[in-house]
């Protein structure tokens, strides 16, 4: 597999940093299709994979034993969805299931723990991705505790559409409802209240993004921390923040 036709950023970026490592993994991995509904993961059941997403987007879902759910975190070409499985022995607590359809490589568990222990390339980028994952987790947390169902609305469309890349979704109200954690009845008023501000377009089941910079204006301040542009890539190093001196003068 040629590293140029991959669009997964991980995978990228291993190639970059280890050829050798790359083109061994790309050996082990099946690409697999995503296709829309599909659960790639069951609520506290194991999973014998991980799936780096070169396209399309999976949801992890937390759900009640009365079956309720709700989307904790998203997954795009940015990541991997499973990595929890191959970090340790518990259980997953929320399913994967594909959001929009798609293509994934698909790596068995046990070769992805294998280059975690061996300490591989891909083990710093695995780390670093786990933690934009567990960012992602924490802030879902507040913004479902503190912020309304158009800012929920907001932010879950504007990190939909960075990962996807698109501004165009075929979504149900069904679904939306699901991943803002919010009744159906509450999205339905939300996506009315932006389609009315000309930010949206929504008709059909096909969900149109008409104003990126003004739906950004609508959405809580969640979208920025969990942002893909929040950060440096993940093999990146820090940069040295500049420190803002002030003189103060005596009176």
């Amino acid at each position: 597999m040629l590293a140029d036709r991959i669009h997964n950023s991980l995978l990228c970026e291993l190639a970059k940093m280890d050829r050798k490592v790359f083109q061994h993994l790309m050996q082990e991995l099946d690409p697999y299709p995503l296709q829309r509904g599909a659960m790639l993961g069951s609520v506290r059941a194991h999973s014998d994979h991980a799936y780096f997403i070169d396209s399309g987007v999976v949801s992890l879902v937390a759900q009640t034993n009365n079956g309720s759910s709700l989307e904790v975190a998203l997954v795009g070409r940015e990541g991997v969805a499973g990595i929890a499985d191959a970090l340790g022995a518990h259980p997953l607590p929320y399913a994967l299931i594909v959001q929009l359809p798609g293509l994934a490589y698909r790596a068995p568990k046990g070769l992805i723990r294998a280059h975690i222990m061996s300490c591989s390339a891909l083990h710093e980028l695995l780390m670093n991705y786990s933690q934009r994952v567990m960012h992602q987790l924490a802030q879902s947390a507040v913004c479902n505790r503190f912020h309304t169902s158009v800012q929920r609305l907001a932010r879950w469309l504007l990190l939909t559409a960075e990962r996807a890349e698109t501004s165009r979704f075929e979504l149900t109200h069904e679904l939306l409802a699901q991943m803002v954690g919010a009744p159906r009845s509450a999205v339905s008023l939300a996506a009315s209240t932006l389609r009315d501000k000309g930010i949206i377009d929504y008709r059909r089941g096909v969900l149109t993004i008409r104003n990126t910079a003004r739906l950004h204006k609508v959405a809580c301040e969640c979208f920025d921390v969990v942002s893909l542009a929040a950060g440096p890539p993940a093999s990146a190093p820090t940069p040295t923040p500049r420190v803002r001196t002030t003189t103060t003068r005596k009176r």
